[in-house]
């Protein structure tokens, strides 16, 4: 009797676990399904029941996971990976989950006993979808420069040479505020927050979209132009000049005026080393600088 009440008891209690355990046998029946009953994670699973997973799921995502049904009876031992999968192509009776795409991680064990007369797995899922986008937003937030909103430092360090690999013509852009240290002086620092956020958004209109722009530290930006030639990067670069020279900055009741200056360099495709990208286009800047500020310089290599 204690006995009976035991597997009652642990029957129970595998259907009411939010997260759903099945066993699932080598050819891929699915010989028990529990619990899921958490329906803002899970599509009720109970129908599976009996079922083979090629009759359910798509061939593609049947394959992937029968591999990982063998894998696990070969190394007998706990298998635990990740995948995604797109629970509208499911063949379900009725859907009552999130629908959509969801990422789970599948915990897998090897049964030591046949079950049903077959050899079989277990199987619990957890629907990882929401700690995977925040896992993604804060990476996301780890690249982004809080004040303008553009990317910074170390994501333009870090992804550069991604965003320039097989581009066949290329250029790195420094912008650099003239004074800005003058109109924090005069204006305030929040004045100077404003020139900063300002600027931005002027560089996000001017630039497209698949150039990449950060904010590389205090007054000074830098951007991966592609497929551009010498004179049309000089252009853009002159064109965004022009853009901040007539632009009027305002804070409060103030107005302010601002002028910048540019440097360019062609990338090299021996050099995609975010540092090194840099270090010629800065050169090109200081030219500017030392020539009086609010110019475009081109570095020209000896």
């Amino acid at each position: 009797m204690y006995q009976d009440d035991l597997a009652g008891l642990t029957f129970s209690l595998f259907n009411t676990i939010p997260d759903p355990f099945f066993v699932i046998s080598e050819d891929g029946t699915y010989l028990e399904v529990f619990g899921g009953t958490e329906r803002s994670l899970y599509d009720d699973g109970r129908p599976l029941k009996g079922k083979n997973i090629y009759t359910f799921m798509p061939r593609d995502f049947a394959d992937f996971f029968m591999e990982q049904v063998r894998f696990t009876m070969q190394i007998k031992a706990l298998n635990t990976f990740n995948y995604k999968l797109e629970t509208d192509r499911v063949q379900l009776p009725i859907f009552e989950g999130p629908g959509g795409v969801q990422w789970f991680e599948a915990r897998m064990y090897p049964l030591e006993k046949p079950y049903q007369g077959k050899r079989a797995v277990t199987v619990m899922l957890i629907n990882i979808t929401e700690r995977r986008n925040l896992h993604k937003r804060l990476q996301e937030l780890s690249y982004l420069d809080p004040l303008t909103g553009l990317y910074n430092r170390r994501y333009f360090l870090e992804r550069v040479q991604m965003h320039l690999l097989n581009k066949s013509e290329a250029h790195i852009m420094i912008c650099d505020i003239d004074h800005f240290k003058s109109i924090n002086d005069q204006y305030g620092h929040l004045a100077g927050d404003v020139v900063l956020k300002e600027f931005a958004a002027i560089a996000k209109k001017v630039l497209k979209q698949n150039q990449t722009i950060a904010r590389f530290g205090g007054d000074e930006f830098v951007v991966a132009l592609t497929d551009m030639s010498d004179r049309d990067a000089m252009d853009l670069g002159e064109r965004l000049r022009s853009e901040v020279q007539e632009y009027v900055f305002r804070y409060q009741d103030l107005q302010i005026r601002a002028t910048m200056s540019v440097g360019i360099a062609r990338v090299d495709g021996n050099t995609l080393d975010g540092t090194e990208l840099v270090h010629d286009a800065d050169r090109a800047l200081y030219q500017a600088k030392e020539a009086g500020r609010n110019l475009v310089r081109m570095f020209i290599s000896k």
